[in-house]
């Protein structure tokens, strides 16, 4: 773990009473409903392994170094690759992307969500929802985006961005029309196997099997 400190920055610390009351807790803004067995691959091919999780608020690989003690990869950008069970994810900007396959043209997945804050109701039965910004950034600064669970009255709503990434680019594919911007030579195998296999854009596993088709 020496070696992996080297590259962690301590983001929030809670005390191991408290971090086994939220055990059962769902962690709505986290990628899985809990920390498991990882490993870090920095570039210069060093490795280390940890209790890991990604935080899709902060757009962070956390990680469990002692029981009620969370911390965050510091200097993504000398990060590799990060597994997490079978999964894995590559530091894409100031966030990290999830690679669904690594195809001719790979395929990453971007965790996105929006942010229902406290006291958001504007009558009538309905709400106000914002993305990101004030609210995230709040919770952000105050610790509350790295708890186990969200300050009472915050609620979470997952959302996704597909990518296809060709001569250096990342492009969107959410759907059939940005696939075929992203890939005008395979416009005609897009649309025949979208046709056929009734692709759902909704299924990672749908366009996972598109992206490796073409």
């Amino acid at each position: 773990m020496k070696a992996l400190r080297k590259y962690m920055v301590l983001v929030c610390f809670f005390t191991c009473a408290h971090a086994g009351a939220q055990e059962a807790v769902a962690l709505s803004h986290y990628v899985l409903d809990g920390f498991v067995k990882g490993r870090v691959q920095q570039k210069n091919g060093s490795m280390d392994a940890a209790m890991l999780n990604y935080n899709v608020l902060s757009g962070e690989i956390i990680f469990e170094s002692a029981p009620g003690q969370y911390l965050a990869l510091a200097n993504p950008e000398k990060v590799d690759t990060v597994f997490i069970q079978d999964r894995k994810f590559i530091p894409v900007n100031d966030k990290f992307f999830e690679v669904l396959t690594m195809v001719a043209y790979p395929l990453l997945l971007e965790y996105t969500c929006t942010v229902k804050e406290p006291g958001s109701d504007v009558g009538y039965g309905m709400t106000s929802v914002t993305t990101a910004s004030t609210a995230v950034k709040a919770l952000i600064q105050g610790g509350g985006a790295y708890s186990l669970h969200l300050p009472d009255g915050y609620r979470i709503i997952p959302g996704y961005n597909y990518w296809l990434y060709k001569d250096g680019k990342y492009q969107k594919a959410n759907n059939a029309k940005q696939m075929i911007v992203a890939l005008p030579e395979k416009r005609e195998s897009i649309n025949e196997w979208v046709k056929t296999n009734n692709t759902n854009f909704t299924k990672r596993g749908d366009i996972t099997e598109l992206v490796k088709h073409i």
